[in-house]
């Protein structure tokens, strides 16, 4: 499978109205949460581990839809 980071990124920033910047940090939020359920998937990071991690993503990516990653 192929992705094209930029094309997501325009996609989420044209339904959503966010700038260069802010779509940057939604996408590499959702990167990194992608990350992290292959880590808890293959059992190397808990439950815990996985709520912790997440809390220091969404405050270091402060992704604008926060709210809608649950």
């Amino acid at each position: 499978m192929n992705f094209d980071i930029m094309e997501i990124g325009a996609e989420i920033a044209q339904e959503f109205r966010m700038d260069t910047a802010q779509t940057t940090k939604e996408v590499e939020y959702k990167m990194s949460i992608k990350m992290l359920e292959i880590l808890k998937r293959r059992g190397i990071v808990t439950d815990i581990e996985y709520a912790q991690i997440d809390e220091l993503n969404r405050q270091s990516f402060s992704p604008a839809l926060r709210k809608v990653y649950v």
